[in-house]
């Protein structure tokens, strides 16, 4: 892993090409293996605190090339720790929102921010297995997340974590 360039866009060792326009077609929910943790086995599995999964992937609007090199970076940070995941989500969200400001330099400071959130979310969605959270760098990732169901099971777990105050 340490290889890994984590500035570069798409993923390290991707061969993609952006001037391809193939790129602007929309991944959709089922295409090239991105699906949630209760797609992938059949089963409706107990998400972060069993509060569910999010109602809706991000990637599904996103064009299946993007989707594919979401992927990639899923690929290597899955056996990685989410100390490690943490940082490098950040690190995606912003190469993530670069790209697109390559592509359109006009771009509000607040579209770019959107477009972090977007891509920190999207990778996020990737790594989501449908387990509780089960530490707090975790639950940190999760709390930064667009959805609800994420940031309230961070919510959750970082209050059930916290030290219980005493009273004297």
């Amino acid at each position: 892993m340490a290889d890994t360039d984590f500035r570069t866009w798409p993923a390290h060792g991707s061969n993609f090409e952006h001037s391809d326009r193939k790129w602007m077609t929309p991944a959709g929910r089922f295409n090239r293996g991105f699906t949630s943790a209760d797609q992938s086995n059949g089963e409706h599995p107990a998400a972060n605190q069993n509060m569910g999964m999010p109602a809706f992937s991000l990637a599904d609007h996103l064009p299946e090339m993007i989707v594919d090199a979401i992927g990639e970076w899923a690929v290597h940070l899955r056996p990685q720790s989410w100390r490690l995941r943490r940082r490098a989500l950040s690190r995606f969200a912003e190469a993530f929102a670069d790209q697109f400001v390559a592509l359109n330099p006009a771009l509000s400071d607040e579209e770019y921010e959107s477009l972090t959130e977007i891509g920190y979310t999207c990778l996020l969605e990737k790594l989501d297995d449908g387990q509780p959270i089960s530490e707090l760098d975790q639950a940190h990732c999760y709390k930064r997340s667009v959805h609800d169901e994420h940031r309230f099971a961070a919510d959750m777990f970082i209050e059930m974590s916290a030290p219980a105050a005493t009273i004297h």
